[in-house]
């Protein structure tokens, strides 16, 4: 008697799951375009799509600034620059290393805050060499003893220095690692139509990023465009 009625569950038991599955059928996650939990917790998520630029476009913008901003630079009647560089190459990991260093600075000195955060890239030339190994220059000294870097001498460069967005919602550019510079650099605040720049003299340390490869006076092989 008990087997029998052991029987007649197990068969109710698998005509309701049937009729269940019947009326409401599993549904992938690709047409519901919801994650798995299992996913979420290994933090698997769609990549975003990447940024990209038509290879024609680029080549356009390239050709635009050497045959106009080069040539200017190279034929200036004052203070021309012959044979300036035309690109910079900076390594990935040198890269990762940059932003990772703003992200940790940030970190330290704002524990539970989450500020927008941004790259500023300023053009710029290096100096005449012979300053290179005077006093307050000896972020360039160690230049100087390679054959190619040696050549840098008053080429195009850019320094990229770490930027936040402070309380008013303006850009500005600070050290990650000092909480004084988080509404941006005191001593270059806004007077008039006047900007107060530092004094070229000023050793003070803050993060930045220079020194990437200058194409020419490197070889300019593998360069696309």
């Amino acid at each position: 008697m008990e087997k029998k009625y052991l029987v007649a569950v197990i068969v109710v038991l698998v005509a309701a799951f049937g009729v269940y599955a019947l009326k409401y059928p599993p549904v992938s996650e690709k047409s519901t375009g919801v994650v798995s939990a299992f996913a979420s917790l290994q933090g698997e998520s769609k990549p975003s799509k990447p940024s990209t630029l038509s290879m024609g476009l680029i080549q356009e913008m390239v050709n635009n600034y050497r045959n106009t901003q080069l040539i200017s630079i190279e034929n200036a009647s004052k203070n021309p620059v012959k044979a300036d560089a035309h690109s910079i190459l900076f390594d990935i990991d040198t890269l990762k290393k940059f932003i990772s260093d703003i992200e940790r600075g940030v970190k330290e000195n704002l524990p539970a805050g989450s500020p927008k955060l941004a790259v500023r890239m300023y053009y710029a030339g290096y100096p005449d060499k012979v300053k290179w190994s005077e006093p307050g220059y000896k972020d360039l000294a160690g230049l100087l003893g390679n054959e190619i870097p040696k050549l840098y001498e008053k080429k195009h460069t850019i320094i990229m220095i770490p930027v936040i967005k402070n309380d008013k919602g303006v850009f500005a550019d600070f050290n990650p690692f000092d909480l004084k510079t988080y509404q941006g650099f005191p001593h270059r605040t806004a007077k008039s139509t006047q900007l107060f720049r530092g004094d070229p003299t000023d050793t003070t340390q803050t993060l930045g990023l220079n020194h990437g490869q200058l194409i020419p006076p490197a070889s300019n092989i593998g360069e696309g465009f």
